[in-house]
Formats: C-alpha cells, sequence, structure tokens
C-alpha cells in the first residue's frame, strides 16, 4: 500500500509525485523503468510527441471503439424502430404513428428506410465518440492540481516529466522518489489536491432547478393544446421561412409597386414564370438527325418549339396556323418529308428484329394482335363493350391493310411517326418506346406485312358504282349476319347489280363503299413465331370461305 506523506492535511491531499527530465529519451528511460517495476498508474507531459512513449508506459487499446460499435449497433434498432413506429403502425397511443398505403408498395421496407438509419448512425456514432472520449479520459475537469506546480509551466516549452499518481498500489513517497532519483529525474515536486474549494457554490443549483423550469415550458404549452382547435393563425417563428421573396409557379406575376393603390406587374402577361424562349432545347435534346429522331427527310427544315418538338415545313414557319389548320385530318398530312427507308445509321440486323418483334408483342399487340391483324384483346373486349353501348371506341386497324401496307401513302418514315407522337385516337409512345426501339418496331411491322396475311375488313362496292375494286374477305364470325365478300365473289355481285340495274340511277358519280368489319378471334390468325406458315394458313381459309361468301352475296342479291 502507498504510505501518506507527511504534509497531508484535511486542507491538502497528495496525488502524486512529478519528476522532471532534460530530454525526451531520459523521459522514455525512466518510463520504461516504472513499467517494469509495477507502476500501472502514471502518466508521461512533454512539449512534443515523442516516439515510444506509449508502449514505455504501458497504454493499452482504447475501449473507445467498441463503445462506438455498441452505440451504432443500437442505432440500427432505433432507426428502423423509430421508422416502423411512425410509417408502419396507427395503434399505439398515445402519440400513433401514419401507417400510409402508397401505390401498392409495403407498409414497411427495409431497404427504403435504410438512408434515414443510416444518418442516425452516423449522428449517434459522432456523439459516442466525442462523449466516450471525455469519459474514458475523466473530463471535464474544472481544476487539475498540476497547474499549481509552478515548475509544470515549463512543459509547453523545453521540459519532459513523468507523474506517478498516489493512488497506485506500488506507490510510495519515500521510495517512489528515490526510484525516480535512480531514474534520471533533476527535480521532484509533491502535486497534492486543495480540498478547500470541492463545494459547489450555493447559487449554482438555484439557477439549475430555475432553468429546467424554463425548459420544461415550451413542451408544456404544446400539450395544453392537445385536441385543442383554434382560428388564430398560427405563429411563425421565423417568417423569412414562411414568405420568400420568390414567385411560384402558376401564380401572378409579382407587384413592383410600392403604393397600396397601384399596380405595376413585373412582366405584362400576369404570369410569374417565364416560357422558353423560342429555339430553347431541353438538355440532351438535340436531335440533330432529322431521320433517325423524327423520320423526316434531312431536306426539310425543323423547328424545335418550347412546347415539344413540332417538325414543319420551312416555307410554313412564318404562317400562323389557326386551331382549325392545327387539327387537320390525317389524310392531309404531308407525306413528302417522311423516309421512305431506314436511317442511314440505323443497322438492321436479325437481334434488331427480334427487338422489333418483342417491342411490338409489348406495346402494340394489345390493340392490333400478335399478327398485327388488329384482333388485340383490348381492341376485342372494347369493340364488344362498344356493340352494346358500354363504351366509345375506334377499332384498331390492320397493319395488312392496302392503304396501311402502300408505302406511297404509308412510308417508313410515317409509321415512327406515328408510334412516336400517335395518329388518330392512338396514343404517343414517345416517352415508352427509345428511338432504336421504335425504329426497330418499324423494321418488325414492314416484316410482318410481307407475310401475306390479309385484312379482317372487307371492302364491299356498293351495287351503283361500276369501279372494280378488291375487296379482302375472311371467315365470318358467328355471331354476325353478314359475311364479307371477296374478290373472288365479284362476278356474282355484278351479275345481281345488273338485274337490278333498271332501277338504280346511272347518273351516280361517286361510288358508295359499305365497310364492314367482322370480329376476329384469337385463333384466326397465327402467332409471330408461327410466320413461315401464315400465308398458308390464311389460303386455306381462303378457300373456303370464298365459295360461301359469294353464294351469300347471290343469295342477299335475289332476295332484294
Amino acid at each position: 500500500m502507498a504510505e501518506k506523506s507527511n504534509n497531508e492535511s484535511k486542507e491538502q491531499e497528495l496525488v502524486g509525485l512529478l519528476a522532471q527530465f532534460d530530454d525526451p529519451e531520459t523521459l522514455v528511460h525512466a518510463c520504461n523503468e516504472a513499467r517494469e517495476a509495477g507502476y500501472t498508474k502514471m502518466d508521461a507531459y512533454s512539449p512534443f510527441p515523442v516516439h515510444g512513449i506509449d508502449p514505455a508506459i504501458g497504454i493499452k487499446r482504447s475501449f473507445l471503439p467498441f463503445i462506438v460499435l455498441a452505440i451504432a449497433l443500437g442505432a440500427v434498432v432505433l432507426g428502423l424502430g423509430l421508422q416502423l413506429y411512425a410509417n408502419g403502425q396507427d395503434y399505439i397511443w398515445p402519440f400513433p404513428g401514419y401507417k400510409f398505403l402508397i401505390s401498392g408498395k409495403p407498409i414497411f421496407s427495409i431497404p427504403a428506410n435504410i438512408p434515414v438509419t443510416f444518418e442516425i448512425i452516423v449522428l449517434s456514432s459522432a456523439f459516442a465518440t466525442f462523449f466516450g472520449m471525455w469519459i474514458l479520459n475523466k473530463l471535464p475537469r474544472f481544476s487539475n492540481p498540476l497547474h499549481r506546480v509552478s515548475r509544470f509551466k515549463r512543459v509547453t516549452n523545453d521540459k519532459f516529466f513523468l507523474m506517478l499518481e498516489a493512488a497506485d498500489d506500488k506507490f510510495s513517497r519515500s521510495s517512489s522518489e528515490g526510484q525516480l532519483n535512480d531514474w534520471g529525474a533533476v527535480a521532484i515536486d509533491e502535486v497534492n489536491q486543495d480540498l478547500t474549494d470541492t463545494e459547489l457554490p450555493k447559487w449554482l443549483a438555484t439557477v439549475g432547478i430555475l432553468g429546467a423550469i424554463l425548459l420544461l415550458l415550451p413542451p408544456a404549452a404544446i400539450f395544453s393544446q392537445w385536441g385543442q382547435t383554434n382560428r388564430l393563425p398560427r405563429l411563425h417563428v421565423v417568417p423569412d421561412m414562411d414568405w420568400q421573396h420568390k414567385s411560384k409557379t402558376q401564380t401572378m406575376a409579382a407587384n413592383l409597386s410600392n403604393e397600396l393603390d397601384g399596380v405595376e406587374l413585373m412582366y405584362n402577361d400576369f404570369r410569374s414564370a417565364r416560357r422558353p424562349v423560342d429555339g430553347a432545347i431541353a438538355f440532351g435534346s438535340l436531335d440533330i438527325d432529322t431521320e433517325l429522331h423524327y423520320g423526316i427527310k434531312s431536306d426539310f427544315a425543323y423547328t424545335i418549339t418550347s412546347g415539344g418538338n413540332a417538325l414543319t415545313r420551312a416555307a410554313d414557319e412564318d404562317a400562323k396556323e389557326d386551331t382549325e389548320a392545327a387539327a387537320a385530318p390525317a389524310d392531309e398530312d404531308n407525306l413528302e418529308k417522311y423516309v421512305t427507308t431506314l436511317p442511314e445509321h440505323f443497322e438492321l440486323t436479325p437481334e434488331v428484329l427480334d427487338r422489333g418483334q418483342q417491342r411490338f408483342e409489348i406495346y402494340c399487340s394489345a390493340c392490333h394482335g400478335y399478327a398485327g391483324a388488329g384482333n388485340g384483346l383490348v381492341n376485342q373486349r372494347a369493340m364488344a363493350l362498344a356493340a352494346t353501348g358500354a363504351a366509345s371506341w375506334t377499332s384498331a386497324r390492320s397493319l395488312h391493310e392496302p392503304d396501311v401496307k402502300n408505302d406511297a401513302k404509308n412510308p417508313v418514315g410515317r409509321i415512327f411517326d406515328t408510334i412516336t407522337n400517335g395518329r388518330g385516337t392512338m396514343g404517343p409512345y414517345k416517352a415508352q418506346i427509345p428511338v432504336e426501339d421504335r425504329w426497330a418496331i418499324v423494321a418488325y411491322v414492314k416484316a410482318l406485312q410481307e407475310t401475306g396475311i390479309k385484312s379482317d375488313v372487307s371492302v364491299i362496292e356498293d351495287e351503283e358504282s361500276g369501279e372494280g375494286e378488291e375487296a379482302a374477305a375472311d371467315e365470318p364470325a358467328a355471331d354476325t349476319e353478314k359475311a364479307a365478300a371477296t374478290e373472288d365473289a365479284e362476278e356474282a355481285k355484278e351479275e345481281a347489280a345488273d338485274e337490278d340495274a333498271a332501277d338504280e340511277d346511272a347518273s351516280e358519280e361517286e361510288a358508295k363503299v359499305d365497310i364492314k368489319v367482322a370480329p376476329a378471334t384469337p385463333i384466326e390468325m397465327a402467332a409471330p413465331e408461327d410466320t413461315a406458315t401464315t400465308k398458308e394458313v390464311v389460303d386455306e381459309k381462303k378457300a373456303g370461305s370464298e365459295k360461301d361468301a359469294a353464294d351469300k352475296v347471290k343469295k342477299d342479291k335475289d332476295d332484294h
């Protein structure tokens, strides 16, 4: 046990012995000797870092990292638990959470809650490191007895010190002093703790109590309004955050007038936001290759407006089109501007066709059908509802109709434009399908048209017309009253028309065309993977339906 010094009294308590050394080498030597002698409670002081001092005095690895790890693991539980409590339940009293289902997503999901949990881990780990260091170093200390030793002031200049604490089991006033002299100390001082000023001032406790009461007033005021209503406006602690000097979208322009009754708007059009200037292009939208990005020939000038990409003839740029001209029907479209071949930078390969088939089946087959015959499941269902008056629907066109297959009336550039911007009641797919995939779909559509699949739409010339337009026929559906006629029924139709020619007006100038659509079923057309046998399937059906269609038309004419 350590011996108590003779000068120890009720006013002072011996803390330890402080030995001074003249150089760092002697200090490190003394530290090694003290450690080997069995001292464990000691500390060294130097004006600069000394290499080897830590192992010399037996400093072990800090326990602080394990404290931080434990706090971080607790933060994981706290972060996830707090979010589960706030967003995953609404029944815990007195502070229920707010369980809200968003777009069918899970009420609680680990990935969605990782960012907040990570922030809590970082914050709690920083606090654990900071305050853990304070606790392990016995901080804060409002008074240090070393500062009462005048010789110790030179520790920041040119002297080195070793202190043996009296709390060490190996400490002895006389023997420890002799050991320090043997280890090279040039001076030894007693370090005493003054016991006369250890009590806190009485007024400090009173101030602490009053401060705690003041801190409880804000939460008490908040809880006093629990479940209450108030017609007064809420308090604005930071009004600059509530009323910022800025113009929000869809609001009127700011009033620059300082007069109470005067109005001087910043912009004459009353808008707070400015529209992009003419010719402004969104970042990443400079599509210089018009053939690739728009399906438009490069010799046609294009203008990109603030409302979107719009391509116009150069001669029409100065013209002001009114509403009626802007809503012109599709058949008045200028076909000269569309490219008639695939773009130069678009390479057609089997992989591209496979990609086009995949995209076609995803985006197009729902209405146009897998074979492009206009018999998609969505179209069939919508037509069935429209027949009963339960819906309004325009039937999807077959991609095998003569005018759709005609390269002059419907070039590949126009097909690309239809996919991009829509046409008629068909919506645009520009946002969903990239440019390369749109051209892949165009290539697949042209390949699909080359398979020879006939249209589901039959065109029958009226009896009064003398024009010999060809018409395609399909097998009549079970629920339709009349079957469509084919081109092989032309002779039967003309014979029936001659019998009634006396009663018709021979001077009629325009032929009336009666278009009848036979609802198709999914088994009427071959799937894309069966395109090799599609033509054979259609020819086989055609042979059986031609005779039935001709007989049916002749019977109808005879009855008439």
